[in-house]
């Protein structure tokens, strides 16, 4: 018998629309420990221009985490999270943490220049992107047309 997993709520605060992701503690239990304890968080969700059909939030204090259930090619409603020491060329030249949802197909992730990267996978929005939380899709996509989304994380206890 599967066991009930911890839940997030995911909202775009100007629009009030959500969606509840469910937390792969089995599979990335160190990230999804860390998220947890980071929560609440409301914070502006920028659209990735390397990846595709993404959005991420930059996270305050990023932590190097153990590189639990990496992906390249994340599907849409999976939430990610990324970690860049930043020793690069380019880039904030100071350590960055992400919270990435992956909202469409297609997407492989990439970071400055286009270098190929990967993420841990630690959620997933159950359902279909194109009939189950479509509303929830159009709101990710306003990041792109309308600049930056005030995104709110929280615990659904």
């Amino acid at each position: 018998m599967k066991s009930k997993r911890r839940q997030i709520r995911l909202t775009f605060v100007a629009s009030g629309e959500s969606v509840l992701a469910e937390m792969l503690d089995d599979e990335a239990p160190a990230v999804c420990e860390h998220v947890w304890k980071t929560l609440p968080i409301e914070t502006k969700v920028i659209h990735g221009m390397y990846s595709g059909f993404e959005v991420f939030a930059m996270l305050e204090n990023p932590q190097p985490l153990p590189e639990e259930n990496r992906v390249q090619l994340p599907l849409p409603g999976e939430l990610l999270y990324f970690y860049d020491p930043s020793t690069g060329a380019v880039g904030a030249k100071k350590p960055v943490a992400e919270l990435v949802l992956v909202y469409g197909r297609g997407v492989t992730l990439r970071a400055h220049e286009g270098v190929p990267t990967h993420c841990s996978l630690f959620a997933r929005i159950p359902g279909d992107w194109k009939y189950d939380w479509t509303k929830f899709a159009l709101e990710c996509r306003k990041a792109r047309w309308e600049g930056p989304q005030v995104l709110r994380v929280e615990q659904v206890e």
